[in-house]
């Protein structure tokens, strides 16, 4: 089961998605954008893992709330480079500059796959909106981050963005398997709609580099 809760910013400017994967014995998190009380309110189940999409501030505000909780939390190693940086974690440009010390960091990369609460994790890395950027895939269900969205992509004019390495990532989630898609914004997706979407992402970043 998978519930999302939308974090609302600056009076409903900005919203982010927190993704709860609900089982029996816990919870895993997918990013950390809502603080642990609010996921109390959703679901009483003990938080076992939090996964980060990546090390933007309105996905990593209350990181330090599972470091506390020595909650174990799966990122890329890039990551570092962001929670020590509020220009690269983008508070500095949309927030208050903030910098994040986190202790209980375990790193994966493209192509792992993390056990928990008896599910298996896959981990795709997708760099183009952020160098630190993750999908995860769990029973059927990509977490996109801000990499793909319903009918967007994520920005490519950040710091660490890239187009190319966006382009890449396109095509490898182009083949991923899945049903539904949550993402880091707005609303959930499916592989069906995203199967004409990433060709046209594709060409207008193409239209960019030439």
């Amino acid at each position: 089961m998978v519930e999302s809760i939308k974090t609302f910013w600056k009076s409903n400017e900005l919203k982010q998605n927190t993704h709860l994967l609900i089982f029996e014995n816990g919870c895993i998190v997918i990013d950390a954008g809502c603080p642990i009380s609010e996921i109390k309110s959703v679901c009483d189940k003990p938080i076992v893992a939090c996964f980060i999409t990546h090390g933007h501030y309105d996905h990593i505000k209350h990181i330090e709330e599972y470091d506390k909780l020595n909650i174990p939390i799966y990122a890329n190693k890039n990551i570092v480079c962001l929670l020590e940086s509020p220009w690269l974690n983008t508070s500095e440009i949309f927030a208050k500059p903030t910098k994040y010390n986190v202790n209980n960091l375990y790193f994966v990369d493209d192509g792992d796959e993390i056990d928990v609460l008896g599910k298996t994790i896959k981990c795709y890395y997708t760099p183009g909106h952020s160098f630190d950027s993750m999908c995860y895939l769990c029973d059927g269900n990509l977490f996109s981050g801000d990499t793909l969205f319903s009918v967007a992509i994520g920005r490519v004019d950040l710091p660490t963005a890239n187009v190319e390495q966006m382009m890449t990532s396109l095509s490898k989630l182009n083949n991923i398997k899945y049903s539904t898609m949550y993402t880091g914004h707005w609303r959930t997706s499916t592989k069906q709609e995203q199967n004409s979407n990433i060709a046209y992402y594709k060409n207008i970043l193409q239209k960019e580099l030439n």
